[in-house]
């Protein structure tokens, strides 16, 4: 996992051609005007999510997702979030690993998750070891936009 800003992640991330596009990507700015949904950027390689939602007060137990095949950089645009990071090995998938979609969800306690505040234009970038739970208000429940660009493994 690496929390950072776009600025600082060309020299904390190891590059490849993968990379090189997502960064590109996100310097270049022009996709902050498109309504929400898929962006393609490199085929099935790389490619953005663009979201919009309203964060939730953390629960007790939060929801974790997981991905095998994608990192995802999760880049704040507007608004603050709370994520919980934890090792995938400290789970056991609650909805069992769908390929298809590359995802597979558990629940945990968040006590027991490392709590990371994003704001506006900073990023996580979360491996196949990182489980997140992501959307968790930081304070009281904000809108947010989000662009999550998902690079194969």
């Amino acid at each position: 996992m690496i929390i950072t800003d776009l600025d600082n992640l060309s020299r904390q991330l190891a590059m490849n051609q993968k990379f090189a596009h997502a960064i590109e990507f996100l310097r270049r700015e022009g996709w902050r005007g498109h309504p929400d949904g898929t962006i393609e950027i490199d085929g099935k390689n790389v490619y953005g999510l663009l979201q919009s939602y309203e964060t939730k007060i953390p629960q007790s137990t939060v929801p974790f997702e997981g991905h095998r095949k994608y990192i995802d950089l999760q880049f704040v645009i507007e608004g603050k979030e709370t994520i919980y990071w934890t090792p995938t090995h400290c789970l056991t998938p609650t909805i069992p690993y769908d390929a298809a979609k590359d995802i597979w969800f558990s629940h945990a306690p968040r006590g027991d998750a490392t709590e990371i505040v994003l704001s506006s234009g900073k990023l996580a970038v979360f491996f196949p070891e990182d489980a997140h739970a992501t959307r968790q208000a930081a304070g009281q429940p904000m809108p947010v936009k989000k662009v999550i660009v998902k690079v194969a493994v």
